[in-house]
């Protein structure tokens, strides 16, 4: 007779999960389906058991404190059915350690990836508290850290906050019974659980030179942020005089390709697949490479809070429109709300709306006007563009110089795929946008070549310009070249006309997301004849930062964006004098 297959015992809050996972597959991700897979292997194990002390201790621990904010503020914390088998996981899983002759947790590192509004640092909180006082370890060091001390503090203040809401924990006739806060040597605060000699701490990048660093704990937050990986790998190794230490590494996804959040996604990767025995936890959820962002249905992939309204699909919706209205918000979307890692750049700019924006120009609509200048010059061996931008009447009008060395023109015309030659002599109706290019003599374009179309301006057409802008890394002796041919530096004060502008998104972030409105408005009007500043423009792609902040991205366009940058400098310096434009060229 065949032999009988063993029934397993599945522990409560485990077999609620995968009974969920199992009668709903679309609402998890490839990870998640992997990871029941890892579990079940480990609950057949002959050396690795389950133990539902410390489990159902956690989340008896997790009764005694109450939410201090939202909806939710004074009711108890109530594992939701994945935190619960989170904590069933991590705290249930025992292997025998031979060389310490005791049983200790299987899992030592906790890798957490979700998206935004979850509750992470509620979650981690209640995990943070539970090892300081309630794992049995003496003289527990819980470190809580980040990139910076403002994020590390999150969990650490909300863990001091679940203590406080306690009436157990921390009783009203006397408040300091269990646990209190005391200044540490560097002014930060800690709290302190006296009856272990235990203490929690934030912390930063900076805290891996701590004296006496030997932690039972440390928690991460926000991992995708940060660039040096010393501080994870001192924290990761400087437990090793514990009996079962624990890492928590809680993060969304995000834009930082270069720190420690893709080694480790691939480690989490590697155990999933069943290449690697490390004995690390990963829950990550996310979408799967082949869903569509736009398909509703999977975003819970990401957001296994959203059946309790954490966040509400309203809310997610909202994010997402916005995304949708603004190109450059949609890799934020992807990496904080679907956990999809997205570049740092997207293409910003819609041909359609540029196109619209096409008018014939004619010389009357920059002869005698007031004007406002920019040029980019970072690249004097290749294209380099000068503008001027004339408003009145509700338009932008936009003129431009473009200028390549004639060394390099059939080089680069190859390499870019553009016929240069072709703009020294357009159809254009104007003489400016006639001889749209000059080819200057040479390796390198002659940055009094800049200077003389500026002259030109001023002394042919009567142009009279306010305020010229240009990179403040490429303006060395073109400034003071322009400064000998009648257009001043600006001063201290603000006299003057050419000024420095920092091209970073800081400075750049608001006017970049003006003039794609002004596209869309059709306030920007210059030639058909103008293809280039046409390519430079669709080409743009905007580069974003971790708050949402965006600048050009030359290193990820589609090729040249010289014709755009300089029309983006040149709008910055329309917006210094804008009040004079509209009281003397309304």
């Amino acid at each position: 007779m065949a032999r009988a297959a063993k029934v397993i015992d599945i522990p409560v809050y485990i077999r609620e999960w995968h009974d969920y996972v199992e009668r709903e597959p679309k609402n998890h991700g490839k990870d998640i389906k992997d990871l029941k897979k890892l579990v079940d292997k480990l609950l057949r194990s002959k050396t690795i058991f389950y133990d539902p002390t410390d489990v159902q201790a956690f989340i008896d621990f997790c009764a005694l404190v109450r939410h201090r904010e939202g909806r939710w503020a004074g009711k108890p914390l109530e594992l939701s059915i994945e935190q619960a088998y989170i904590a069933a996981c991590v705290f249930g899983f025992k292997v025998y350690d031979e060389e310490l002759g005791i049983n200790v947790r299987y899992f030592k590192e906790l890798v957490l990836f979700v998206a935004r509004k979850w509750g992470k640092s509620t979650f981690i909180s209640a995990v943070a508290t539970f090892l300081l006082m309630a794992d049995g370890e003496p003289a527990a060091q819980v470190w809580c850290l980040a990139t910076q001390k403002q994020q590390a503090s999150i969990v650490y203040e909300s863990a001091k906050a679940f203590l406080q809401s306690s009436d157990v924990l921390t009783p009203e006739e006397n408040p300091r019974k269990h646990w209190r806060t005391k200044r540490d040597r560097d002014n930060s605060e800690m709290i302190m659980y006296p009856a272990a000699g235990s203490y929690m701490k934030a912390g930063s990048k900076n805290s891996n030179s701590q004296d006496g660093l030997n932690p039972h704990a440390f928690i991460i937050d926000e991992c995708h942020a940060i660039k040096d990986r010393n501080t994870y790998d001192v924290f990761s190794s400087a437990g090793g005089a514990r009996t079962q230490p624990l890492g928590v590494i809680i993060s969304t996804f995000g834009f930082e390709r270069e720190g420690i959040f893709d080694g480790i996604l691939e480690r989490c990767k590697k155990v999933l697949s069943g290449k690697s025995k490390e004995r690390l936890f990963p829950m990550i959820f996310r979408i799967d490479d082949d869903d569509n962002p736009a398909d509703r249905s999977c975003w819970i992939k990401a957001n296994p809070g959203a059946r309790e309204g954490r966040p509400t699909m309203g809310y997610l919706e909202g994010e997402y429109q916005k995304a949708v209205q603004d190109p450059a918000q949609m890799p934020s979307f992807l990496a904080k709300h679907l956990n999809r890692a997205s570049g740092m750049s997207v293409v910003y700019f819609d041909l359609m709306s540029v196109d619209k924006c096409m008018a014939d120009m004619v010389e009357a609509m920059i002869r005698d006007k007031y004007a406002s200048g920019g040029v980019d010059m970072a690249e004097t061996t290749d294209l380099c563009c000068a503008s001027a931008l004339v408003p009145y009447g509700g338009r932008l009008h936009l003129f431009q110089k473009y200028f390549i060395a004639k060394a390099r023109l059939e080089k680069n015309s190859k390499m870019d795929k553009m016929a240069y030659e072709s703009f020294c002599r357009t159809k254009a109706a104007d003489p400016l946008n006639r001889e749209l290019l000059q080819i200057c003599e040479g390796s390198m374009v002659r940055k009094s070549d800049v200077t003389a179309w500026y002259v030109e301006l001023a002394n042919t057409y009567g142009v009279t310009f306010w305020k010229i802008g240009y990179d403040r890394w490429h303006g060395g002796d073109w400034v003071d070249d322009m400064e000998a041919n009648g257009f001043p530096r600006e001063d201290p004060d603000g006299r003057g006309v050419t000024f420095p502008v920092a091209m970073g998104s800081k400075s750049l972030s608001t006017p970049m997301r003006e003039t794609k409105s002004l596209f869309e408005d059709k306030v920007i009007l210059f030639s058909p004849q103008n293809g280039l500043f046409r390519w430079c423009v669709t080409n743009t792609a905007a580069k974003i930062d971790t708050n949402s902040n965006i600048q050009p991205d030359k290193s990820k366009s589609r090729a040249r964006i010289d014709g755009y940058v300089s029309f983006l400098i040149a709008y910055i310096a329309y917006k210094r004098c804008v009040d004079d434009f509209e009281t003397f060229q309304p």
